[in-house]
């Protein structure tokens, strides 16, 4: 998949922001321990079941509820299992046919998933699309992407080695290969 040219515009988080993305968090927890959800790709397949869109092709409501609350689930785990903090920001591509623009426009800025120190970031909502609305059938798991994420941010994976096209900054070298 190319890389779209993205501009990141950073802000700070209101405390409704940070209220609304633990709320979808623990709801979206609570939505797959009801309906037997383990593992990452049981989380997907519930969603993109559950995706309808309207007459205009738009994700609708509930849908779009469904899609955030996976994004925020993901980026939990994330943060639990990395270096990765949530970043506060806009978030704006060069494609005009980019669907999940408008999408971010209207939700939370937890989105963008970030280690600064080391210039790595995860764009959550493209990752998810990938996996909710995927292009081809032979795409990687999110299970398998989620612990190539963990890897990388460790610095055992470069940045290509991720089967994702939603990352974005540079490949550091593992700490632990370095001898004293």
């Amino acid at each position: 998949m190319p890389k779209k040219q993205v501009t990141l515009k950073f802000r700070k988080f209101s405390r409704r922001e940070k209220t609304s993305i633990r709320q979808d968090v623990k709801r979206f927890e609570k939505i797959g321990r009801d309906h037997g959800c383990c593992t990452l790709d049981d989380y997907v397949e519930f969603v993109a079941l559950r995706t309808r869109r309207d007459d205009d092709g738009f994700l609708t409501q509930k849908s779009f509820e469904l899609f955030r609350g996976l994004g925020s689930y993901f980026g939990d785990q994330l943060l639990h299992n990395t270096t990765m903090i949530r970043v506060g920001c806009d978030i704006q591509t060069d494609d005009p046919e980019d669907y999940l623009t408008p999408l971010m426009a209207k939700a939370h800025p937890g989105w963008l998933l970030s280690d600064l120190l080391m210039d790595q970031q995860v764009i959550v909502p493209y990752l998810m699309a990938e996996h909710v609305f995927p292009t081809t059938p032979w795409s990687a798991s999110l299970d398998d992407v989620f612990d190539q994420l963990i890897d990388w941010n460790q610095g055992y994976l470069s940045i290509e080695e991720v089967e994702t096209s939603s990352l974005w900054g540079d490949d550091i070298d593992p700490l632990d290969s370095y001898a004293a």
